[in-house]
């Protein structure tokens, strides 16, 4: 009964049927084909949402009485449903499922624009459902679990869907911004994002970490633009996203940058493993164009030992690239892909046999040509 419900208020609110929802509609540009609304329930559910995930010995399902779903409708695509997102909360309405919501819809903006990357259909209508929960230890987790509603071509049975979830736990010290807008931006990576790991401290897979970084780098220029207010990011504010970044971004990308990226450096299972393929992948991320990151990402596997190959096909695949070098690394040596490219407006100081090339930048921009034929 309740997963039927559940179906039944999608439906209402793809539909924008009843006086008991709430809509916000979020700007965007005014030529952008992407349209975002987040529809809130005025009353809470009775019977309310049970989790899909089981708590504790008993393996009791937690209640969630209050819903909230966000909209990305794309002009002109026909594919899934326009209902991305569900977040179902035990908190009172007025509570963190709008923030949370807004800013889910401003993450998978950025994953259709930038990497056009959509929800995987293979889950529950295309949908990611978020579960704010008073309980737990502070932090989140995303799973992949299975939801069950009953068949409607066959009374008693039940269908199973694969369900993409996340689960945010001990709302009442949810409070930080920045913090905030870290959890939301980590639990979608690992719900989105290639699964790269292997690792075995911090966690076995690095797409959340990673995506945490690239995100809030994200909504930060989007913020200093003026494309996006901190209402997207949780409240988070420039200032404190610059903050932020500078202690958990900027330091390992600049050392992936100046050092010789090799797959014996990417297999150490510890933090320190993780942390040289996030760094690299930072770097890879801000050098190349956003088409050629999300490349690197799909080609290397699960296993991150394999990503220093896999941005070499990567890179090879344009025929000229020009790279974004910050300007902070003029007159500094760095580490640059190229394969059997050539390299121009840099200095080369080293070639290794892996198709890395070390160079000194110089002011002027740096490209890559790759020969063909």
């Amino acid at each position: 009964m309740i997963a039927t419900l559940t179906h039944i208020l999608a439906l209402m609110l793809a539909r924008g049927q009843g006086q008991l929802w709430s809509r916000l509609e979020l700007p965007v540009p005014a030529k952008s084909p992407v349209k975002l609304f987040i529809q809130t329930a005025s009353d809470p559910m009775d019977p309310p949402i049970k989790s899909p995930k089981r708590f504790g010995e008993d393996k009791v399902q937690w209640e969630f009485p209050w819903i909230s779903a966000a909209y990305g409708h794309i002009d002109g695509d026909p594919s899934n449903s326009d209902n991305r997102f569900r977040i179902f909360s035990q908190e009172q309405k007025g509570g963190k499922s709008a923030m949370v919501a807004r800013m889910l819809l401003r993450l998978w903006d950025m994953n259709v624009e930038r990497l056009r990357l959509g929800h995987n259909p293979e889950f529950h209508r295309g949908l990611v459902d978020v579960y704010l929960c008073y309980g737990g230890k502070a932090g989140g987790e995303q799973l992949f679990d299975q939801e069950f509603e009953p068949d409607p071509k066959n009374p008693g049975k039940t269908i199973a869907w694969k369900a993409n979830t996340i689960y945010i736990y001990d709302l009442p010290s949810f409070t930080d911004p920045v913090e905030m807008a870290r959890e939301v931006a980590h639990e979608y990576g690992h719900a989105t994002w290639a699964p790269i790991g292997g690792f075995q401290q911090p966690e076995e897979w690095a797409n959340g970490y990673l995506a945490e970084k690239v995100f809030l780098r994200w909504m930060r220029d989007a913020i200093a633009r003026g494309d996006l207010t901190p209402d997207d990011a949780m409240g988070a504010t420039k200032e404190g996203l610059d903050k932020w970044l500078a202690v958990n971004f900027d330091p390992l990308m600049l050392k992936a940058a100046q050092q010789l990226p090799t797959p014996a450096l990417l297999s150490d299972k510890s933090e320190a493993g993780m942390n040289a393929f996030l760094g690299l992948a930072l770097y890879i991320e801000t050098l190349f164009p956003d088409r050629v990151f999300k490349r690197s990402m799909e080609l290397c596997g699960l296993e991150a030992k394999g990503y220093p190959e896999s941005i070499l096909l990567a890179a090879d695949e344009p025929d000229e690239v020009t790279l974004k070098v910050p300007d902070k690394y003029f007159g500094h040596l760095i580490w640059l892909p190229v394969g059997k490219g050539k390299v121009t407006g840099a200095k080369i100081i080293k070639f290794d046999p892996s198709g890395w090339v070390q160079v000194e930048v110089r002011n002027a921009p740096i490209t890559i040509k790759n020969h063909r034929g």
